[in-house]
């Protein structure tokens, strides 16, 4: 935690402060990890920007009895010294192959919690916009000193041999299974041979796309869910040549980040997308027929079956090439013209109006 202290008066503030509001000198920011637990509130109810409850707000002091406030998910007793930085140099090197919406969000929360991180984009113009906008992220909780440090543990690059020494590398490019299985080519031939790799897929295939490697017994999926802050599953997709070893290693990672992992097996649309893309699908085709407005299917998902989204609100965060994408999935995987999507999807596809991340899906963003 930064603090910035004045020699002359020995006063310390935890905001920035380049003259001491006393003597008029110079203060200089000190860096300070060792914390005591003072107090503490659990808190229940959600607000803007904490919708994930509950949590603990503890007051913290420091040796020279500066006070801050830390928010956390884990509990620790009065009297208890936290350490800020504990963890930081045994945390496990993780790869991330993408810098997408979920890309970027799967990095950012590993950097978070505590992760070595290199990510993988593909050009170096995509490699400054990825820190950049990394950088004004973390800016909104934390000074620009603290998010300067906490960017020193992420390293954003265009080559691939850069993820060679990582414990564990997450794909997640595009849902093509071309494109995934070229990523793990390309894994396979400059990666160590204990490095786990893992795909984000939302519904492709695990068992077609470890064959793409030289390590199906060393292959998982491991699906997080748009936003990655706030959702706290991850879908933990074991494939018919995952070993025991590495199920356990991604468990265990996604619990060390904070998440709720839960195990299943190599199926279309594993759980969630397999019961949520059949009801968006529905949802659209309600509207085609003309029995319902979007507005009011949107209100009666929320308020019927106390959802937090709407279908077509969901379908526009997910990104509307994403759900054709999963439907296609399902009904190829599936045999099933149920699965088929409804036309509106493919007219939105088709004239680029993809959701949120493109400004207009089915409602409008800008």
């Amino acid at each position: 935690m930064l603090a910035y202290h004045c020699e002359a008066c020995d006063k310390y503030w935890s905001y920035p402060v380049p003259k001491c509001i006393f003597c008029k000198g110079d203060t200089h920011p000190v860096s300070e990890t060792h914390y005591k637990v003072i107090g503490y509130t659990r808190i229940n109810v959600p607000s803007q920007g904490n919708e994930k409850v509950p949590y603990i707000d503890y007051l913290l002091e420091d040796r020279n009895g500066n006070k801050i406030i830390m928010k956390s998910f884990s509990e620790h007793e009065l009297g208890a010294v936290i350490d800020l930085e504990a963890g930081r140099g045994k945390a496990s090197a993780v790869g991330v192959v993408g810098t997408g919406t979920l890309g970027s969000g799967i990095a950012e929360h590993l950097l978070r919690s505590g992760c070595q991180v290199t990510l993988k984009t593909r050009s170096a113009g995509s490699a400054e916009a990825a820190t950049s906008k990394l950088g004004k992220r973390l800016l909104k909780d934390r000074t620009e000193q603290q998010a300067r440090e906490l960017l020193k543990h992420i390293s954003v690059t265009t080559d691939y041999g850069d993820l060679r020494d990582c414990d564990l590398v997450i794909e997640a490019v595009s849902e093509d299974m071309g494109l995934k299985k070229e990523v793990f080519r390309t894994l396979s031939e400059v990666c160590d041979p204990r490095t786990v790799f893992a795909t984000n897929t939302s519904s492709l295939s695990i068992d077609e796309i470890a064959a793409a490697t030289d390590r199906p017994d060393r292959f998982i999926g491991v699906h997080f869910f748009n936003p990655v802050a706030k959702m706290d599953l991850v879908e933990v997709v074991v494939g018919v040549a995952t070993s025991p070893e590495t199920r356990d290693r991604a468990l265990d990672l996604c619990r060390e980040i904070g998440k709720k992992p839960i195990v299943v097996s190599n199926h279309p649309g594993f759980i969630v997308n397999r019961l949520l893309l059949p009801q968006i699908n529905d949802a659209v085709r309600l509207w085609e027929q003309g029995i319902a407005a979007r507005e009011d299917i949107d209100a009666a998902m929320k308020m019927g079956l106390n959802h937090p989204m709407g279908p077509f609100a969901l379908a526009d965060l997910i990104g509307v090439d994403v759900c054709v994408k999963i439907l296609e999935t399902l009904r190829a995987g599936l045999g099933d013209e149920r699965y088929r999507p409804a036309a509106t999807l493919y007219a939105l596809l088709r004239d680029g109006k993809t959701g949120v991340k493109a400004g207009e899906g089915f409602y409008k963003y800008r």
